[in-house]
C-alpha cells in the first residue's frame, strides 16, 4: 500500500530518459507561466492604483522591468541549448523565480500596507514552481532562494518585525503546500512515464508480432481496418521445400525433439529469405513455402529464388550434418501471376492463390530427392549466372505435361549438355 506514495526510481539510464521526457513538458509550462506573469503584473497595476493614487510613477517602472524580465525569460526557453538540457532549464527557472522575489517586493514596499496586503500574492507565484521542477528536491531548490530572497527584501526594504513575520508566514506556508504538492506531481508524472514506457513497450512486442505472421505493408493496411486484403501479383516466384523421409524419423521421436529438429532447420530458411528479399508464407507441417517479388516491382523475383534455393540446399546438407539425420529435400520452384492476400478475422494469415501456387507444389512433390526442379517458366527469367539441366517433361496432375529443369548452381563453368 505504501508503495503507492513512493516515487518510482529509475535505472540512470532510464532517469535521464524521465529527465527528458519531463523537459518537453516543462517548456510549455514555463512559457505559459511567463505570460500568465506578464499578464498578472500589468493588470495588477490597477490594484497598485486602489492603493495609492499616485503609485503609477513608483511601481510603473517596476512592473515594466518585470515584464521585461519574463519576456527574455520566455525567449531564453526557445534556445536549445535550453531546450534540450533539464539542468539548464532549471537554472533558468531559479534565476527567474529569484528575481521575480526581488522585484515584486519592490513593488510592495513602494505601496502603503503593501507588504501585508500583497504578501499573499508573492506567495500565489509559487503554484508554477511546482509544475516547473520535478521532484521535491528540484521544488525547494527554487522556493528555499526564492523565499529568503523575498524576506532579505522587505527586511533591507524597511519592512517591520510583523511584516516579515507575516511574509514568512504566508510564503512558507505556501513552500510546505508546494512541497507536498510537488511530491504527489513526482509520484503521479513517474507512474505515468513508467506506464508509458510498458504501453511502448507492449506495442513494440505487438507490432514485432504482426510483422512475424504479416509482410509490413500488409500489417500497415491491415493495421487501417483495409477490408478485403488482396492483391495481384503479375509475375512472382514460389518455392515449395519438403523433407523426404521425416514422417518415419518422426515415429521415433518425442514431440520436444521434433519440435527442435523443424525448428533448427526452418529458421537457418528463415535466415535466408531475409537474406534475399523473400516472404516467407507458411510451413505446413515439415513443408516449407515462400515467395519472392511480393515486395513492390522486384524484377529480378527468379533470381532471388534461385540463390534461395541454392543456399536452402546448402544449409540442409549443414542442417543433416550437425545432427546426424538421415533425410532428404526436395525444392520446386516455379514462376508466374498470384493473387495475395489476408484471410479470417481470428488468427488470420496471409497466403498466396493461383494456378502458380499449384504448380510450384507439383514442382516440388514430383520433383527428385535433394535436387531444386524449376519449371520452364521460371528457367527463362533466369540468367547465365545459373547452371540448369533439362529434366524433360513430367505429368502435373490436373495440368498439362510441363518441360522441367534441375537448378545445379551459378557461376559455375557450363557442361556441354548444360543448357545454363
Amino acid at each position: 500500500m505504501l508503495e503507492k506514495w513512493i516515487p518510482i526510481q529509475f535505472e540512470p539510464d532510464t532517469e535521464r530518459l524521465y529527465a527528458k521526457h519531463i523537459l518537453e513538458r516543462f517548456i510549455p509550462l514555463m512559457r505559459m507561466a511567463c505570460v500568465a506573469a506578464i499578464l498578472a503584473f500589468i493588470g495588477f497595476q490597477t490594484w497598485d492604483l486602489m492603493l495609492d493614487p499616485e503609485a503609477l510613477g513608483k511601481t510603473g517602472p517596476i512592473r515594466l522591468g518585470v515584464v521585461l524580465h519574463f519576456a527574455i525569460v520566455m525567449a531564453l526557453t526557445y534556445l536549445p541549448a535550453v531546450r534540450a538540457e533539464p539542468k539548464r532549464l532549471l537554472l533558468l527557472n531559479l534565476y527567474s523565480y529569484c528575481v521575480y522575489a526581488v522585484l515584486f517586493t519592490a513593488i510592495l514596499s513602494q505601496l502603503p500596507g503593501g507588504f501585508t496586503a500583497g504578501i499573499t500574492g508573492q506567495t500565489t507565484g509559487l503554484i508554477f514552481i511546482t509544475v516547473l521542477t520535478s521532484g521535491v528536491r528540484q521544488a525547494l531548490g527554487v522556493m528555499v532562494p526564492f523565499l529568503i530572497l523575498g524576506l532579505l527584501t522587505i527586511a533591507l526594504l524597511g519592512g517591520t518585525t510583523f511584516e516579515v513575520i507575516n511574509a514568512l508566514y504566508w510564503t512558507g506556508a505556501g513552500v510546505g503546500f508546494a512541497t507536498a504538492f510537488a511530491y504527489l506531481l513526482d509520484i503521479i508524472n513517474r507512474r505515468a512515464f513508467y506506464l508509458e514506457r510498458q504501453l511502448d513497450a507492449e506495442k513494440q512486442r505487438s507490432e514485432a508480432l504482426l510483422l512475424n505472421i504479416l509482410p509490413a505493408e500488409i500489417a500497415t493496411r491491415l493495421k487501417a481496418k483495409e477490408e478485403p486484403l488482396a492483391d495481384t501479383h503479375e509475375s512472382v516466384s514460389v518455392l515449395f521445400a519438403d523433407l523426404a523421409g521425416f514422417t518415419d524419423i518422426s515415429r521415433k521421436m518425442s514431440a520436444v525433439e521434433l519440435v527442435n529438429l523443424l525448428n533448427d532447420l526452418f529458421s537457418r530458411f528463415d535466415l535466408l529469405a531475409e537474406k534475399h528479399g523473400a516472404e516467407k508464407i507458411k510451413t505446413i507441417g515439415d513443408a516449407y513455402m515462400v515467395a519472392t517479388g511480393l515486395k513492390g516491382s522486384v524484377a529480378d523475383h527468379a533470381e532471388n529464388i534461385a540463390d534461395l534455393a541454392l543456399g536452402m540446399q546448402r544449409a540442409f546438407g549443414e542442417f543433416r550434418r550437425d545432427n546426424n539425420i538421415d533425410l532428404k529435400l526436395r525444392i520446386g520452384v516455379h514462376s508466374g501471376a498470384v493473387i495475395a492476400g489476408v484471410i479470417g478475422k481470428q488468427k488470420f494469415s496471409y497466403d498466396l492463390w493461383g494456378n502458380t501456387v499449384n504448380v510450384a507444389s507439383r514442382m516440388e512433390s514430383e520433383g527428385i530427392v535433394d535436387q531444386i526442379q524449376i519449371s520452364s517458366e521460371t528457367w527463362q527469367l533466369l540468367t547465365d549466372r545459373f547452371q540448369s539441366t533439362p529434366r524433360g517433361e513430367i505429368q502435373i496432375k490436373g495440368h498439362r505435361p510441363r518441360a522441367t529443369y534441375i537448378l545445379e548452381g551459378k557461376d559455375l563453368k557450363i557442361k556441354p549438355n548444360s543448357t545454363r
